[in-house]
């Protein structure tokens, strides 16, 4: 439960695991692990292979231990911390040892993809609880500040633009039809060429959100850059484990906590994911202008006659 976890946490915390970033505003290691890994070395992808599948045993492990489980060097998984934003050695394992704890010893089938061999009740159970944790971790990724700043955007906004290909389009219309519920002027184009056009004709007063889970879809990147051309803010919808060409050129940036394996199945976890993050941005920016978006959903209502 959450008070469980809480709990935990305040006593690893006593116990000197200052540095968890599984708490609320956090990212889960194993999470961060899998997400690096596109990007990652070879030599860090035995590091992240190996811990992702034996995390028990590396809690044990020095630093030369599980630098000869990976055929690796102590001065690389040194550098390999470093890279996570830890301290060294001792400050992964702490956190490793957090996010353990808070996980209850289950195994995170979040990061498992679906085989050949799984019966249909298994391949249930790893998408529910795949999009369960999926949700859970976004949650703690949010940074309320910049979701905030981001109601505050829509506020502001003359016109809303939309920009997203494939199934992060899909969310970019769950958002447009939410917009439009509060009479939010929003522009959402399916045809990639007309969401570029849509933003080369951008006006100031405008702002821009742009979803993307790699964060390097070429033709959202495009659109982005046209918006911030225009000097209207742009939102980035995307993964945070610093790939994202996205998120680096975007003004604000909604991180989305999702691992989907290589070869993709229909982007499954990266959707709930954003989603989740849609309905988020929408509730922060109702919250914001409430007299005026409550009046106006009221107004919209349509009541089902029966016949």
């Amino acid at each position: 439960s959450a008070l469980l976890s809480k709990l935990i946490t305040e006593c690893l915390k006593k116990s000197g695991y200052t540095n968890l970033i599984v708490e609320e505003n956090g990212q889960g290691l194993l999470l961060r692990l899998r997400e690096r890994e596109l990007s990652a070395s070879p030599a860090e992808r035995n590091v992240i292979a190996y811990v992702s599948a034996h995390p028990h045993e590396v809690v044990g492990l020095s630093v030369r231990g599980l630098a000869d489980a990976t055929f690796s060097s102590p001065s690389s998984i040194l550098r390999f911390c470093k890279r996570l934003g830890f301290a060294g050695y001792k400050e992964f394992q702490r956190e490793l040892i957090a996010e353990l704890a808070l996980l209850g010893d289950k195994k995170d089938v979040a990061l498992e993809d679906i085989s050949m061999d799984d019966s249909v009740e298994r391949i249930v159970g790893k998408v529910m609880k795949s999009n369960v944790r999926t949700i859970e971790a976004t949650a703690r990724t949010l940074d309320y500040t910049v979701l905030e700043r981001c109601a505050a955007y829509l506020k502001r906004a003359r016109a809303v633009n939309l920009f997203g290909i494939g199934a992060s389009r899909l969310v970019a219309h769950d958002l447009a039809q939410k917009l439009m519920r509060v009479d939010k002027e929003c522009h959402l184009y399916d045809d990639w060429h007309d969401q570029l056009l849509c933003a080369k004709n951008m006006h100031e007063g405008d702002m821009a959100i742009a979803f993307s889970y790699s964060g390097l879809t070429q033709e959202v990147l495009d659109c982005a850059a046209e918006a911030q051309r225009h000097n209207c803010p742009v939102v980035a919808v995307t993964k945070v484990d610093g790939s994202s060409k996205l998120a680096t050129m975007a003004d604000a940036v909604l991180g989305v906590a999702a691992s989907e394996p290589l070869v993709r199945s229909g982007a499954m976890a990266s959707r709930m994911a954003q989603l989740m993050v849609v309905d988020a941005l929408y509730a922060a920016y109702v919250a914001s202008d409430y007299e005026r978006a409550t009046h106006v959903i009221k107004q919209n209502y349509i009541e089902k006659q029966e016949r």
